[in-house]
């Protein structure tokens, strides 16, 4: 049959590619498809009780107008009674089908093909709170929501596969290309497949044979029921982590029976559960990049040809080329990096590569949608408006003369867009060199990844052709020598000295904040002592910082106020901390603080339990660090004020927030000087809303 999601040309001829790999076509099943960029399901927070949203449908536009040929959408519940998310689209006995008609044509009409995730979580929940119903293979409790679920008859399973089937019948009279099956993540279909999960002792359970039948059945019910034209995908369980359940072993078994019995159109493999290890799905900055290609790429012979989709911290193409050009896939699936940037692909095609806004892995995106937000990017401030797609600001009519102070991330963001817009723009950074914070975090072990936020930002200044003024502590006389129209405090914050210790100590400086102590990792030598560090801020760096010193220090204890670290942080975040540290051989105190019975002088920190009051006390410590909530830095705000001049304060030196937050704020300032709709006085840079009609 003729596909209409081909791209090549009519020769053939590909050598102008810089990744001929990556932009070779691509059959799966009956159907071509112009390139091997997929974008992965994401579940984007997107839909509304639970229908399509204009935001939604141009998500998944614009991926696929930024170079994605193959475009997997969030997660879809199909049962007629199902316990999946309230926010999750969902398709069982759906009417109106005009709005899944309009997200086909918008990503239709960028030539890529589009295909819908179905899922039922079953009894799992990343919440922690028990489902009030749910349905399992077997009567075993979820491992991180604790839901007992009601074990599923016979019956129940041949209606499960009803409405699946009715679900891709509706969907394909839509026009869809088909449907993946999500078979991973510790959901229901991963419940069947597992030995540890699944105890039943009919058809459906017991030899892997009888396991896999439940899938088996719902292909071959599919295909009958929408045709071989129809795209059937399996999104497979790699490693789930879990003692006794799913390893690579198995999951190269299970992938052999599967791809033998009912010949899906490709597989893809996910890692991690819906337990302790869910955090491997979404490998972070802290794991190599490719995390899963090796693996995936001995598992795909144990497929029988059948197409493989290679995930896992792919960033950049030369990744991408290299392990398509080896051989270990047969094309990537990316989320987070074509969340990151939309137009990975169009930019990879033109040898644009330092032009790609890089996913930072730090899961920032997951813990929005985790606490019921939209899904945004730390890296992305553009994310689902109608100009993301590889979007540089327009000339301006009027340009004015800018003075940005600070040289992190939020004085960068804003001083690249407004330069870009054409006005003339002045940077002052205290630092030699550019990226404040952001650029210590990202001297951190295993953190490094995180430059890749100032590295775009520097990138996009200098060819917006931003004046900086570095190693420069910018004075009133120095904002007024560049005759500023409009000045842009972005200045940052301190931590706070903790209260429970002598202010004196501070003026003697013998105990550093966490940022002293990151720029002294790299003279630090081995100790024998210990090393304590007072946890009373609860991000990533924090605990970064901890992992380093237990390479330098016998000992490395940290200290928290609260019931645990990462209190704050999206639940994968959290349980790669704890992995990380335990494994390190770090000590966690929680509900302690420091008590002012520490005696530095002699090397030793007591430790007081908020709870109980009792104090224990650590022995020879070598350093003594704290990481505390931060205070603005806004000294030049109340002279610019004297002098009327039109001001805005925006990150940290407004008020500290996370990287996402800041990096929104900014970049929205930039537009909006940009647009010239300016007020006057001084004020913070409100965030405007996204023009998303």
């Amino acid at each position: 049959m003729r596909s209409c999601f081909s791209h090549a040309d009519s020769k053939g001829l590909r050598t102008e590619e810089a990744y001929p790999h990556l932009f070779t076509p691509i059959k799966l099943g009956t159907q071509l498809f112009r390139n091997r960029i997929a974008l992965g399901a994401l579940y984007t927070g997107r839909a509304r009780n639970p229908e399509m949203t204009t935001e939604l449908v141009r998500f998944y536009a614009n991926r696929a107008a930024g170079g994605a040929a193959l475009v997997v959408t969030e997660a879809i519940s199909a049962l007629r009674k199902s316990s999946a998310n309230i926010g999750q689209l969902s398709i069982y006995q759906r009417r109106d089908l005009e709005t899944l008609k309009l997200l086909v044509h918008a990503v239709h009409k960028h030539d890529s093909g589009i295909v819908a995730q179905l899922q039922e979580p079953g009894r799992g929940d990343t919440r922690p709170q028990r489902k009030p119903f749910s349905l399992a293979p077997s009567a075993l409790p979820d491992d991180l929501s604790w839901t007992m679920p009601r074990p599923m008859t016979i019956q129940d399973i041949a209606e499960m596969r009803e409405d699946f089937v009715a679900a891709a019948q509706s969907l394909h009279s839509v026009g869809f290309n088909g449907v993946e099956l999500s078979c991973g993540h510790g959901h229901l279909h991963h419940q069947f497949l597992s030995p540890w999960m699944n105890h039943r002792e009919d058809e459906y359970g017991g030899t892997r044979e009888n396991r896999i039948r439940v899938i088996v059945e719902l292909l071959h019910a599919i295909r009958q029921a929408c045709g071989e034209s129809f795209l059937i995908g399996l999104r497979l369980p790699g490693d789930d982590g879990i003692p006794g359940s799913i390893d690579w072993e198995e999951a190269g078994q299970i992938a052999d029976s599967l791809t033998q019995a009912c010949r899906p159109d490709y597989v893809n493999f996910v890692q991690g559960g819906q337990a302790s290890t869910l955090f491997m799905h979404v490998p972070d900055m802290h794991e190599k990049r490719g995390t899963y290609v090796e693996t995936i790429g001995m598992i795909r012979s144990r497929c029988n040809g059948v197409p493989v989709a290679a995930t896992g911290r792919i960033l950049e193409p030369v990744q991408a080329e290299t392990l398509l050009a080896s051989g270990r896939a047969d094309f990537v699936m990316m989320g987070r990096t074509l969340l990151a940037d939309a137009a990975w692909g169009p930019k990879a095609r033109t040898n644009r590569d330092g032009d790609i806004r890089k996913c930072v892995s730090c899961n920032s995106c997951w813990g929005e949608v985790a606490r019921g937000g939209p899904l945004g990017c730390d890296n992305n401030p553009r994310v689902a408006r109608k100009d993301e797609v590889d979007w540089w600001p327009k000339a301006t009519v009027a340009p004015r003369r800018v003075t940005v102070v600070g040289g992190g991330i939020a004085g960068l963001e804003t001083a690249w867009v407004a330069a870009a817009g054409g006005h003339h723009v002045t940077l002052f950074s205290q630092s030699s060199e550019l990226g404040g914070k952001a650029r210590l975090y990202a001297s951190v072990p295993g953190c490094e990844a995180f430059s890749s936020i100032f590295d775009y930002q520097i990138t996009a200044a200098r060819r917006a052709h931003v004046e900086f003024e570095l190693s420069c502590r910018a004075t009133i006389e120095d904002i007024e020598r560049s005759r500023p129209d409009i000045v842009v405090l972005a200045t940052g914050a301190e931590m706070l000295w903790p209260a429970q210790l002598p202010s004196q100590w501070q003026q003697w400086g013998i105990i550093p904040d966490l940022w002293t102590t990151i720029g002294e990792l790299g003279r630090l030598r081995k100790e024998e002592g210990a090393a304590v560090l007072y946890d009373f801020e609860g991000t990533d760096v924090t605990y970064s910082v901890a992992e380093a010193l237990s390479r330098h220090f016998k000992r490395v204890v940290i200290v928290n106020p609260v019931e645990c670290l990462g209190r704050d942080e999206a639940l994968v975040k959290r349980q790669a901390i704890y992995c990380r540290l335990v494994n390190s051989g770090v000590e966690i105190l929680s509900w302690s603080e420091p008590s002012a019975n520490t005696d530095l002088e002699n090397g030793r920190v007591s430790i007081r339990n908020i709870m109980s009051g009792a104090e224990t006390v650590i022995e020879n410590v070598s350093l003594f660090t704290y990481a505390t909530p931060r205070r603005q830095r806004d000294e030049l705000l109340i002279p610019l004020r004297d002098r009327d001049c039109r001001t805005y304060i925006i990150g940290d030196a407004y008020i500290p927030r996370s990287t996402m937050a800041i990096i929104r704020e900014a970049h929205d300032l930039g537009e909006t000087i940009c647009s010239g709709v300016l007020a006057s006085g001084v004020k913070k840079a409100e965030s405007t809303p996204g023009q998303w009609a």
